[in-house]
């Protein structure tokens, strides 16, 4: 008996072992088996991700298409690496040569939750067009109240204003639907609310003086941009419709959920200092919503 057990242990050391790659890949190929048996096998996985580590760690924006990197793995955005010359700030090799794939793959085919999900919005995003989504596009974004001392900022601005700041003695709110409204506009006022009743959106006829000789008047909204292939278009009117001595300019209605005392600086009726002679001219805004042709 001792005899044949030593024989087969003989004969089990003499038999040839498979290598480690190919128990390794008879190990796969059995799991993928039991998947293809079972469930199928997910494609997507849920992570959880600190968001700074899909940023560029020396000017903090989101990494976006290019990535690189330098020998010793220190990733940069491609505008800071022609900040620092090419040198990595970290270890001071080269740097912008190299592109770091691996995570360009792994960003571009990252979908994240837009930050105002607490308020109702169910958008998923690619991480590079997050930021642009909240700061423009959100339909359910907070826009904060444009008048001085007011701390609201939510998704009621248009019901705010309207309750909050249109009292008899706020002569600064102008509520109009279909029609344009025609707004007397002070010289020394710096901005008019109007609130469009129909699309409870909240616009403001700006009165900047930063122009030499006159006023440069413009329209801003504050809230989203709209949705789809739609924008905001406004006229200005200064002046009775076809006078001599009538003004106007038309052009984009900038979004913002956060005016800061900004002016636009490209587009904007300007209004000589003659036409203030009174202290006071008749302003006819129109704003409309028009379809864009994205092809």
């Amino acid at each position: 008996m001792m005899e044949k057990r030593g024989a087969a242990r003989a004969m089990e050391n003499a038999a040839p072992k498979r290598p480690r790659t190919v128990r390794r890949a008879a190990a796969v190929a059995e799991k993928e088996q039991q998947h293809q048996d079972g469930a199928e096998v997910p494609r997507t996985l849920t992570v959880t991700l600190d968001l700074g580590a899909l940023k560029c760690p020396l000017c903090f924006a989101p990494f976006e298409a290019s990535i690189f990197q330098c020998k010793n793995g220190h990733a940069a955005c491609e505008t800071c690496c022609a900040r620092f010359h090419q040198a990595c700030p970290s270890c001071r090799e080269p740097i912008g040569d190299i592109r770091c794939r691996p995570l360009e793959d792994a960003i571009a085919a990252m979908l994240v939750p837009c930050a105002f999900s607490s308020h109702g919005c169910a958008a998923r995003l690619r991480f590079a067009e997050r930021a642009v989504h909240e700061a423009l596009f959100c339909q359910r974004a907070p826009s904060a109240c444009p008048l001085p001392g007011c701390a609201y900022a939510g998704l009621d601005l248009h019901d705010h204003i309207l309750s909050a700041h249109a009292g008899a003695g706020d002569a600064a709110v102008i509520s109009f639907a279909g029609s344009a409204p025609a707004v007397a506009l002070r010289r020394s006022t710096p901005f008019r609310v109007l609130l469009h009743e129909t699309d409870r959106r909240v616009f403001l006829l700006l009165n900047g003086g930063d122009v030499p000789s006159g006023r440069s008047l413009s329209v801003v909204c504050v809230g989203p941009r709209p949705g789809g292939n739609k924008s905001l278009e406004y006229e200005l009117q200064v002046g009775e419709h076809g006078g001599a001595l009538a003004l106007s300019a038309s052009g984009p209605v900038p979004c913002t959920r956060l005016w800061a005392g900004h002016h636009p600086t490209e587009a904007f009726l300007f209004v000589p200092d003659a036409y203030w002679s009174s202290g006071c001219v008749s302003v006819t805004v129109h704003v409309r919503k028009l379809t864009v042709d994205r092809a």
